[in-house]
């Protein structure tokens, strides 16, 4: 076996980059390195439990949008009459916020083209 420093179980190593970081880390009383440790691993620890939550967060509105997406198309194959669809979806980095709006305007125009026909009808006396 090559002649290796083997570290001792509570000995803290380093990068040896020469940081100004590393050396203030080093100078430190062994308590005090331990505590800074034991606080990063806690914060690290936080970092990926909030990283889990938001990749499950963006896992489910996927498929929230998915299925919304799905529930407007059977909407605009099974109905020939006006709907709104609003949904929220808490994503990964925020909420996002969608309506999509069905309106069926031929009502509208054939009252336009009606009161049309009677104008033409009284004018052209």
């Amino acid at each position: 076996m090559a002649d290796s420093p083997r570290q001792q179980p509570n000995e803290i190593t380093t990068r040896p980059t020469g940081s100004l970081l590393d050396t203030a880390f080093q100078n430190l009383p062994a308590e005090q390195r331990e505590k800074l440790l034991a606080k990063a691993l806690e914060k690290k620890l936080e970092l990926d439990v909030d990283a889990a939550k938001a990749a499950q967060r963006h896992e489910r509105s996927g498929i929230d949008m998915h299925n919304t997406v799905r529930h407007v198309r059977d909407l605009e194959s099974s109905t020939k009459s006006d709907y709104t669809v609003r949904a929220n979806f808490e994503t990964a980095s925020g909420n996002t916020s969608v309506e999509v709006k069905k309106s069926n305007n031929t009502t509208i125009i054939v009252v336009a083209v009606v009161i049309a026909i009677i104008f033409l009808v009284l004018f052209a006396k």
